[in-house]
């Protein structure tokens, strides 16, 4: 019998070794594995990691299930994705804080978990959403930012003219000219004393003031203590009417005017509350309070 050559018995030693080799490594194990099927845990060695097909499904030409989310400004084009994309597991989180803005947080998720028994009824991803959080209005902003601050008459004149727009005509309230007209005429200086003060039916107060040097000159204007808004809360929203208080005061020969608010707080809840029962009745589904983790 011939024997083998030292090429072939290097050869077979080269195998002999990588075998053994390959036979020692440390390799991936499955250490337990579901009794149903439904999953494996795998002891992994150092240096070593798992690779799944996941990076495949993006060469895939539809994703296999809907994910993600979209944020939306108006309850329309909320409604429309919500009823473009419900399912009977569907349902509205909503949270509502007057302080905040916006005060208005609502999200759905689509494929919340199935009603029924804990181990009956089948569980969701929670992973496909849409979430709608109102724009505040420009209006609501601008004088809710303002409200409370002093101005001077040049300042306080300006910030009328600019939203005159904004003061609502309602009897027993002053129109935007009237208010317009008051801020820029507005007059009393620490050589005049108020007389007499008396309301009069249009919602003013009739000032009636004298110079300090002669008493028997007299200046009468009108002064509104009281006027009202009708301005949006939400961006494309409807109106409503916020009453605010006029304020002012002399110190050290300077006249400063502002405006009080009279609780902004109601009208947000008002706007809210319209606002979500038509978002209710928009996709006939239902809301929970609170927030989705």
């Amino acid at each position: 019998m011939q024997k083998p050559s030292n090429e072939v018995l290097a050869a077979s030693a080269d195998a002999n070794i990588a075998e053994t080799a390959a036979r020692l490594a440390p390799r991936p194990e499955i250490v337990v594995e579901a009794a149903d099927a439904q999953g494996r845990l795998i002891a992994v060695p150092e240096g070593y990691h798992i690779e799944t097909d996941e990076a495949l499904r993006k060469l895939e030409d539809t994703p296999r299930r809907k994910i993600g989310s979209v944020a939306l400004r108006t309850p329309e084009s909320f409604i429309e994705y919500v009823n473009r994309h419900k399912q009977p597991e569907t349902l509205l989180y909503t949270t509502v804080d007057a302080t905040a803005m916006p005060p208005l947080n609502m999200t759905a998720i689509f494929n919340e978990h199935a009603p029924g028994e804990y181990l009956d009824s089948p569980a969701g991803w929670c992973d496909f959403r849409a979430e709608f959080a109102p724009k505040v209005a420009f209006e609501w902003a601008t004088w809710t930012k303002q409200d409370r601050k002093p101005m001077n008459q040049a300042e306080f004149a300006e910030f009328i003219e600019n939203n005159i727009k904004d003061i609502a005509t309602q009897e027993g309230f002053p129109t935007g000219t009237a208010m317009h007209q008051l801020a820029t005429k507005f007059e009393i200086t620490s050589d005049k004393r108020i007389r007499s003060a008396v309301r009069v039916q249009s919602g003013g107060v009739d000032i009636e003031y004298v110079d300090n040097e002669d008493a028997e000159t007299t200046s009468r204007m009108q002064s509104f203590d009281r006027f009202q808004l009708g301005i949006p809360a939400f961006w494309q929203g409807q109106a409503y009417r916020l009453e605010a208080r006029l304020r002012y005061r002399l110190r050290e020969g300077k006249l400063t005017l502002w405006y009080e608010l009279v609780r902004p707080d109601l009208v947000l809840d008002a706007a809210v509350e319209t606002m979500v029962a038509d978002i209710v009745a928009g996709t006939d589904t239902q809301v929970l309070y609170g927030a989705p983790k």
